[in-house]
């Protein structure tokens, strides 16, 4: 049987060291939950486990995780057996690569030794409930303004600028706004068609050229780029599980902006 010291929290018959082993674990999904709460991809989140086993006195093979987008399983190796710990992950969900690159850099202060388990769970709740670097008004803006630069990009005129800026916004505002109500799907669905029938409609009535590039820069904050992009990440580390699973979530989201853009067309033809 391995010798207790060789364990890094000792033996676990004792009440402290078997807290240590439970907080550890706790460490390792809650930084991971927050990872792709935020956007991180799933060989981040493994990775940055890893780091942190490593950092905590355990070899490579003693703490294993297994992690696909809406779950995170650890297992640990202790003096007293096996310790493991299923964490469910779930919404909202939110871009935000700042705090991203703010979990990775406490799990590097966590392998110099800069801080404990316990500091390091109190600065992941500082994180998590930290404001976001740009505020909210700006975003919503940035969004409007993305969507009119595209459009622009596309061909269109200053007009069709103003009135794609103005749907886009609407787009940013309804999926705000149904996140915390109902599945990403159908927000996308409903802030789709909203915006899409608001830039066919303000198009037509101002007889706008280049009413399909309107129309697509309006949707354009609605397009899943980073589901995309993590999706590729996880398939090049081999993560097959998480690459597909993203990739189907990618594609029913084009479904959704597809589906929109087609009725709210459809509805502004029927109206006209």
């Amino acid at each position: 049987m391995t010798d207790a010291t060789s364990y890094p929290f000792g033996d676990s018959s004792d009440v402290t060291n078997r807290s240590q082993y439970e907080q550890f674990l706790l460490l390792c999904t809650q930084a991971g939950t927050l990872l792709l709460q935020f956007g991180g991809e799933t060989s981040r989140v493994e990775e940055t486990i890893a780091h942190l086993a490593l950092s905590a006195g355990f070899s490579a093979h003693e703490v294993q995780s297994f992690v696909t987008p809406t779950g995170i399983f650890v297992s640990m190796n202790t003096p007293s057996g096996t310790q493991t710990k299923l964490t469910r992950v779930r919404g909202p969900f939110q871009l935000n690569l700042a705090k991203v690159t703010e979990i990775n850099e406490l799990s590097r202060r966590f392998s110099r030794g800069e801080c404990t388990i316990s500091e390091a769970q109190s600065a992941l709740v500082r994180i998590e409930t930290a404001r976001p670097i740009y505020p909210l008004a700006l975003r919503r803006a940035c969004a409007g303004i993305s969507s009119g630069s595209f459009t622009v990009v596309l061909g269109g005129s200053a007009v069709g600028f103003l009135i794609a800026a103005l749907s886009g916004l609407l787009a940013q505002l309804v999926t705000e706004w149904l996140a915390a109500y109902v599945p990403r799907f159908f927000g996308v669905l409903l802030a789709g068609l909203c915006s899409a029938f608001l830039a066919s409609s303000l198009a037509d009535f101002v007889h706008a050229p280049q009413t399909g590039a309107i129309i697509v820069g309006a949707v354009l904050p609605l397009l899943p780029g980073l589901a995309v992009t993590n999706a590729i990440r996880d398939l090049l580390a081999g993560d097959l599980l998480s690459g597909v699973a993203r990739g189907a979530e990618a594609l029913f989201t084009a479904v959704a902006i597809s589906v929109a853009v087609t009725v709210a067309i459809s509805l502004h033809a029927h109206a006209g």
